[in-house]
């Protein structure tokens, strides 16, 4: 994880609800208040159960919650994405096996035309 305040956030919706971290980890029932200060501090990234309990309480998406936590998730995959097409477009697939190939090729150009919408 980054230093890039992937908690920092957490701990201010904390904070401004007057919340212990003892006190988010009964509503939560799933982390201790050791786990929250983790959480807080980027030492370890919160699983999903967590932060989709993190989301319902504070009324925030997880990713506004930890955004540096998603911002390097979102580059590895997009990173990953571009990889996986390169490879797909550089493709010698013929006859039957050309048909599963031009269908993701399809989907990745969907999902771009989808996030220049």
């Amino acid at each position: 994880m980054t230093s890039s305040s992937v908690g920092t956030y957490l701990r201010f919706l904390r904070r401004k609800s007057g919340l212990s971290q003892r006190e988010l980890a009964r509503i939560l029932g799933t982390v201790t208040g050791g786990q929250i200060s983790r959480h807080e501090r980027s030492v370890s990234p919160p699983t999903l159960i967590a932060a989709f309990g993190y989301q319902v309480v504070f009324q925030k998406p997880v990713s506004e919650i930890f955004p540096g936590l998603f911002h390097t998730i979102e580059s590895g995959v997009v990173e990953r994405i571009e990889s996986f097409e390169r490879d797909l477009g550089e493709s010698t697939a013929k006859g039957r096996a050309a048909a599963p190939v031009a269908r993701r090729l399809e989907w990745l150009n969907e999902r771009k035309n989808s996030e220049s919408d």
